[in-house]
């Protein structure tokens, strides 16, 4: 095997980036990234080294002096940053490694706009990739998980991932490079690291080659999932409708139970859920995430978040630049210049004649009887009769937030303004109202 050559191929192969990118290697000082770094050396690209400093090891300080060596012999640019990760990690309640991994993507990332690089460079390879797959498999997954990691994702390429742990190891050794081990890679405190030192020798005394036949298996696997994908785009156009927080899943054959929580996870609800959701035929049947709200309507399911369960005698006010926050939506008043209207970019934007509106204005769910006159439209309507042309389910309607100004509704919020005190070429002074459920 020729590793510079076959980099060199799978770089053009997988169009990871060009001749004149500029790219940002990730260096721990690991066989692995120093590798990565002499081989793009050689190739003659634009490159500079970042490292991080984690604060949890001895042989950190060790680490960043040996990486800034290595940077300053190639004579390349060097980034470095010392990171209180066990601090950071208590702070925001999260694991150390998914603090480290936050604090490393994020500087990355501020780097590379800072710097001008067009791609950040980390030094994973097939035998991570394997792991990978191997954990998302054992914690439950679909085919993005099966297939394991992206050789580009966004602005991270991964070069490397097409060569073997092995392979890379030959290749320093060959090369007289000199590296760092990591120690925390022989502990066996780490899920990760237990896949690699107990879980995958295994599989290689079941099969020698399962390397190899992973990377292929992971291609084919990329290539369902693109058709997945489509298919999934398909569905979301013909079956989903959303109409600003409220969404709606029509019911379809086309959609069985692995469609439908590919379509809520996001929501929170969980496979098991969703086999629920989907078996249950019982109209007005609820279920629950932690932050949203399903209801089984008759021809749909309908989502909404939890911010739907309002108190309906509860009456909110709103000042003029004010920010209103309750423990479910906030609405924000901004008082602005007639030239700075712009068209609201969605629904949860409204804009109003400030001097025509009764301050404070006031927030409330809207009552039977309520009226008002839609935008766009010359007569005015019943609320109730707006939310059923709106396609808002019976059992929901009641969720539904009204803004008043005086005795007159200007906005059903998150659906649709009203004409009265719109913006007109008279107006001087704009009140924006912004909506949103937290």
């Amino acid at each position: 095997m020729n590793l510079l050559k076959d980099l060199q191929a799978y770089i053009f192969r997988e169009n990871l980036f060009g001749k004149q990118d500029k790219i940002l290697v990730a260096v721990s000082g690991g066989v692995d990234s120093v590798v990565l770094l002499h081989l793009l050396h050689l190739l003659g690209y634009k490159i500079g080294v970042v490292h991080c400093h984690f604060s949890l090891r001895a042989e950190a300080d060790q680490e960043a002096e040996f990486v800034r060596n290595l940077a300053e012999k190639l004579q390349v640019p060097f980034h470095f940053q010392k990171f209180e990760t066990a601090r950071f990690a208590q702070q925001e309640s999260i694991s150390i490694q998914m603090a480290a991994r936050r604090l490393r993507y994020e500087f990355f990332e501020q780097i590379r706009k800072q710097e001008n690089y067009d791609f950040i460079a980390t030094a994973h390879h097939l035998n991570d990739n394997l792991e990978t797959a191997i954990f998302n498999f054992s914690k439950g997954t679909g085919i993005a998980g099966l297939r394991g990691i992206l050789p580009k994702n966004g602005f991270i390429v991964r070069p490397l991932l097409f060569a073997s742990k092995a392979e890379i190891i030959l290749y320093a050794q060959k090369q007289s490079l000199q590296w760092l081990e990591d120690s925390s890679n022989a502990s066996f405190d780490y899920t990760r690291n237990f896949i690699r030192h107990n879980v995958l020798p295994l599989l290689e005394q079941i099969n020698p080659n399962i390397l190899q036949n992973f990377a292929e298996t992971a291609q084919r696997l990329f290539s369902v999932e693109k058709i997945w994908q489509s298919k999934l785009q398909e569905i979301e156009q013909k079956y989903i409708q959303e109409q600003g927080e409220i969404c709606q899943i029509q019911f379809a054959e086309e959609i069985d139970v692995v469609i439908l929580h590919h379509f809520l996870e996001k929501w929170g609800f969980s496979f098991r859920q969703c086999q629920d959701i989907y078996e249950s035929k019982q109209v007005g049947a609820e279920f629950f995430s932690s932050t949203h709200w399903l209801v089984r309507d008759r021809n749909a399911w309908v989502i909404v978040p939890l911010a739907f369960h309002q108190d309906e005698s509860q009456v909110f006010e709103l000042g003029k630049n004010f920010i209103l926050q309750t423990n479910n939506f906030e609405v924000k008043s901004e008082i602005i210049e007639a030239n700075q209207f712009q068209l609201p970019h969605h629904s949860f934007e409204a804009y109003f004649d400030a001097e025509k509106l009764q301050f404070p204005l006031r927030v409330r769910v809207w009552r039977e009887g309520d009226m008002f006159q839609p935008f766009g439209m010359k007569g005015r309507k019943k609320i109730s009769d707006f939310l059923v042309d709106c396609k808002v389910p019976k059992n929901l309607k009641k969720r539904v937030f009204v803004i008043e100004s005086g005795n007159e509704i200007i906005y059903v919020a998150g659906l649709r303004s009203s004409e009265y005190a719109k913006v007109s070429p008279k107006t001087q002074k704009i009140c924006k109202l912004t909506f949103r459920f937290i």
